[in-house]
């Protein structure tokens, strides 16, 4: 569906979520419409199931990933359960996958529903609130922040943003519509630099402020200095906001021990889903690591993406490049114990560093050899996927 269909996808968007329809809300929700791939269906003439796919790229540990961010799965009420969104699903990665996109993202409203589709919980997010009493006390630093519009905060943003390892663990590779979307449109947004001795832009902060809340939307940094900046710039408010808050994506480590008061309020919650869409293009692409000349045999479940199912053959030469073959049996010379299984949703989770192969294997979620298992591990990429957008 194009733009001409934007009443009726817009429509069952805000019926199926429960949003008031205004203005406001429509105009923001044409440009995701503009920019993504839309898929309805229909019964005679009436929309009756939606999903909407928009196109990005992703950063992993040096390799750029096609994916399809999905978002908008919506029907109305009364037609639930009659096969809409399978439907629409299995036509949409099957055309991903023909179309070479590795990977798709999006966030459930039920995990048990979507991982019949294939995805898996991959990213999680960690939450803090700190009462402003409790912020820490920072002395000034050299330099300075400046609160500026959006129009002189976004490319600042942009390039931090892509500096920071922390997205390169499967974070977006933000386009400038995408920025504009996600954080120009919000009147609420405020934006602050920080600026070395030099006038070089170190830092910087978005946020929202009110009497109840300071609410640190994002904020990014590639020096200490820039760091205890933001820091002291934030607390900087404590006497015109009650508490502070930072919602940003779990690497496994937190910040609380940062605190003068530790005992903060935190909390990780799971945060989207993943899945490979295009297995033989993942693979192929994957920054495997060095080490020995080694050849894998995975048996891969994956209902909703055919073209992934089956056997397949992965060489990972000593420099860490692969080569991905689908075989249409496994060889006779290999015992079962010699062929690692799994479903696509597992394998993402591996490949993607969310959970070790020891781990999956002690959990029954992956068989084979633990010692395959544990070796094919060790040529992984390291390191929580982190993710700060969300579609």
């Amino acid at each position: 569906m194009g733009e001409e269909k934007i009443d009726e996808i817009f429509d069952l968007a805000a019926y199926a979520f429960n949003a008031e329809p205004t203005e406001e809300r429509k105009l923001r929700f044409k440009t995701m419409v503009a920019h993504s791939l839309n898929y309805g269906y229909f019964l005679g003439d009436t929309l009756t199931s939606q999903v909407i796919s928009t196109p990005f790229k992703v950063a992993f540990h040096g390799t750029c990933y096609q994916m399809a961010g999905i978002g908008c799965v919506s029907s109305y009420p009364e037609y639930r359960g009659q096969g809409g969104i399978s439907t629409i699903m299995k036509q949409l990665l099957t055309e991903l996958a023909e179309n070479k996109v590795e990977l798709a993202y999006l966030a459930p409203f039920s995990y048990p529903f979507y991982r019949k589709y294939g995805f898996e919980q991959v990213f999680e997010q960690v939450s803090y609130t700190v009462k402003a009493v409790d912020w820490p006390n920072v002395n000034a630093t050299p330099g300075q922040m400046k609160r500026v519009t959006y129009e002189k905060a976004k490319s600042v943003c942009q390039h931090i943003y892509s500096e920071l390892p922390s997205n390169q663990r499967g974070a977006v590779i933000r386009d400038d519509w995408w920025f504009g979307y996600a954080f120009g449109l919000d009147g609420k947004n405020r934006f602050a630099l920080y600026e070395d001795e030099l006038g070089n832009p170190q830092g910087y902060l978005i946020y929202q402020s009110s009497a109840e809340r300071f609410v640190i939307k994002e904020w990014g940094y590639v020096t200490n200095q820039a760091f205890q900046s933001l820091v002291r710039f934030i607390g900087s408010h404590n006497g015109s906001s009650r508490e502070f808050y930072l919602e940003t994506g779990f690497d496994g480590t937190n910040l609380s021990y940062l605190m003068s008061s530790p005992l903060v309020e935190m909390k990780i919650t799971p945060f989207m889903m993943a899945r490979i869409v295009d297995l033989a293009s993942f693979l192929g692409k994957y920054p495997f690591t060095e080490g020995n000349k080694e050849t894998y045999y995975l048996k891969v479940e994956d209902e909703y993406g055919l073209l992934n199912q089956g056997i397949w053959e992965l060489q990972i030469t000593e420099m860490g490049q692969s080569t991905v073959k689908k075989r249409d049996q496994i060889p006779e010379s290999l015992t079962e114990e010699e062929v690692i299984i799994s479903t696509i949703q597992v394998l993402t989770q591996l490949f993607m560093g969310y959970r070790t192969g020891s781990e999956l294997y002690f959990y029954g979620k992956i068989t084979g050899s633990e010692k395959l298992i544990q070796s094919l591990d060790q040529r992984l990429v390291k390191g929580k996927p982190i993710l700060a957008d969300y579609f």
